[in-house]
């Protein structure tokens, strides 16, 4: 048996480690298109959802 079988095993599972992290945040990305960032669902440039939550109590 050779020893360097770690190595390899290794790079899998970073691979595979990354591909499900980078895989949901890619679908996220694509799926929110156009529809994300100022005056998108109907706010307007003011962006009042971003000012309420940087309000402080």
């Amino acid at each position: 048996m050779r020893a360097d079988w770690q190595t390899p095993l290794a790079l899998l599972v970073v691979a595979l480690a990354a591909a499900a992290l980078l895989a949901p945040a890619l679908r996220r990305l694509r799926s929110s298109g156009a529809k994300s960032g100022c005056a998108a669902g109907g706010q307007g440039c003011g962006c009042s959802v971003a000012k309420k939550n940087l309000r402080v109590k």
